[in-house]
């Protein structure tokens, strides 16, 4: 689905009027409203959505595919504290690969004194051969001093593997680096998508904040620097408040695990992507790790933030200074405004001063937007073979 339907919508509206679409009057200009172009009422302080606490900080922890785990001593949901046994390897498994390993080293070992000997031994030939077969003995102790050499650098990498493996058996037990919740015990070492992840993953305690889930309709409804009303779902007497940090549309997630709630009733869309948002809380006091809360504008939250229009209404004087075409007494007019952050994503320009919620603006058109030109506020209809 387009991440810009509302504002798509609004610019087919407009490209139908430059076409030369036009209401009951062939010269009347079509005026939008800019509430309805600035998504106002998509979201509103009562609306509200899914939410998790969880924590700034997570831990994960691996585990070494070489190896078999014998038992897993925590499951997801699990708390844990610094320094519990989270796994254990398979002890007789170690023990196995550590002799195998022990074997190679001395086989390798071995191998080189037996290379040293040839060498030796070919050096002795060499210095007795005259002509040719002197130089087919240097060609051939040239061979076996590679040969040498690379015995000797298996050797090195040997010796390590046997202490990694003297390491792992004397700690055969993992245990948690950190405090925390356990939030995935991952058996098979991928996800759905073939990703590896994990063995296991903890969110640590101590710093909490709350993940939020937004709808596909809702991108752009909440923005960074939104206040935010966490309530808790047991009792609606009891909330705490935040400003979102982030919203990821980087990382969307499919499917309806997280229905989103809009007005209270199911979002029909919950099935199309899904972006996570986090909010940084004024204080944690009362919510645990893995609470499940509502989190919902907070009030006044929409009425104080800046209108967002797409970039495209926006027209510059000579001078450099921004304006729109907007509605007056049912006639058009340049409407100097005072216009803030452009947001490069959505394609949209903040409207500080100039506009309300209540006016209806007009989109740009060298033709037809001209001072005093009358306006309707009636989309243009496509006519049968062609457009109105």
């Amino acid at each position: 689905m387009n991440v810009k339907k509302w504002l798509c919508i609004a610019c087919a509206a407009c490209l139908a009027l430059s076409l030369g679409a036009c209401g009951s009057d062939e010269n009347a200009v079509y005026v939008q409203s800019v509430k309805t172009l600035s998504g106002i009422g998509a979201i509103a302080p009562g609306d509200r959505f899914p939410g998790m606490v969880v924590s700034e900080n997570i831990t994960e922890i691996q585990k070494d595919n070489d190896k078999v785990v014998a038992e897993t001593h925590v499951k997801e949901g699990d708390d844990v504290v610094e320094g519990q046994e989270l796994f254990t390897y398979d002890m007789d498994q170690l023990q196995l690969t550590l002799d195998k390993q022990r074997l190679e080293l001395e086989q390798l070992k071995a191998t080189i004194e037996n290379y040293k000997t040839q060498i030796e031994d070919l050096k002795k030939d060499e210095a007795r051969a005259t002509g040719t077969a002197k130089l087919q003995y240097t060609i051939q102790i040239q061979s076996m001093q590679v040969d040498l050499k690379e015995a000797e650098l298996n050797l090195v990498a040997k010796e390590k593997e046997v202490a990694q493996s003297e390491t792992m058996l004397e700690n055969v037990t993992v245990v948690s680096p950190v405090t925390g919740r356990v939030t995935g015990v991952n058996e098979n070492g991928y996800d759905n998508y073939g990703n590896p992840l994990a063995y296991i993953t903890i969110q640590q305690a101590g710093s909490f904040r709350i993940k939020g889930t937004l709808g596909e309709l809702q991108r752009g409804g909440i923005v960074e620097g939104s206040r935010m009303k966490i309530v808790s779902r047991t009792d609606e007497n009891v909330f705490w408040f935040g400003t979102v940090t982030l919203v990821d549309y980087e990382s969307p997630s499919q499917g309806n695990d997280n229905n989103i709630y809009i007005g209270g009733m199911e979002d029909p869309m919950s099935s199309s992507s899904k972006y996570p948002f986090y909010v940084e809380l004024e204080s944690s006091e009362g919510l645990l790790l893995g609470q499940h809360v509502y989190l919902q504008l907070d009030a006044g939250e929409e009425a104080s933030a800046a209108l967002s229009i797409s970039s495209a209404f926006v027209c510059f004087d000579e001078n450099g200074n921004p304006y729109v075409w907007a509605e007056k007494n049912g006639k058009l007019e340049v409407r100097p405004v005072i216009t803030g952050e452009y947001n490069f994503m959505l394609d949209t320009m903040e409207i500080l001063e100039g506009l309300t919620e209540e006016d209806y603006i007009a989109f740009p058109d060298e033709e037809l937007c001209v001072e005093g030109a009358p306006t309707t506020r009636d989309e243009p209809v496509a006519e049968e073979g062609g457009v109105a």
